[in-house]
């Protein structure tokens, strides 16, 4: 069992590494490249991984701060903050629940359609996130310990 979780793992890992921006079809600039560099954070979490997750957060505040459509709300931004701001998993996982809620929110404001894009929802600690499988559940809050707890929602 712990070898196909493992197995898992590594197949997450290289599918996810190679997500480009243009693979989120119906989503535009800058909401695209904060939902890439969310889906990074996503897998590395999952992955048990702190490894790219700062770098992924201040490539989200560029992007954000970068916006003159005002797509992001001032809490969005702060909570984005709050991550890269992270100094290990178990505070990145913390400040994740909240940026996922947030994302989750921009996506459905923008009417978002990609066909890849999933809602799972975590009953252990009552937060959602998103990822692109959507066939495996891939929990960022709990990693290898509760990798497949949780629950499809949407998708988008």
């Amino acid at each position: 069992m712990k070898i196909l979780s493992l197995m898992a793992l590594l197949l997450v890992s290289f599918g996810l590494n190679s997500l480009r921006a243009e693979d989120l079809p119906g989503l535009h600039e800058p909401l695209k490249t904060v939902t890439k560099q969310y889906l990074v954070i996503q897998q590395k979490l999952s992955s048990d991984s702190f490894d790219g997750v700062t770098a992924a957060a201040q490539d989200m505040k560029k992007a954000m701060a970068a916006d003159t459509t005002k797509t992001f709300t001032p809490e969005f931004a702060k909570t984005v903050d709050d991550l890269a701001a992270a100094k290990d998993v178990h505070a990145a996982r913390l400040a994740f629940q909240k940026v996922s809620s947030n994302l989750i929110a921009a996506l459905a404001q923008a009417q978002a359609h990609t066909g890849s894009l999933h809602t799972v929802f975590c009953p252990m600690v009552k937060a959602s996130w998103v990822q692109t499988d959507g066939k495996a559940v891939r929990n960022p809050y709990y990693g290898a310990a509760m990798l497949d707890c949780g629950e499809f929602q949407k998708q988008y």
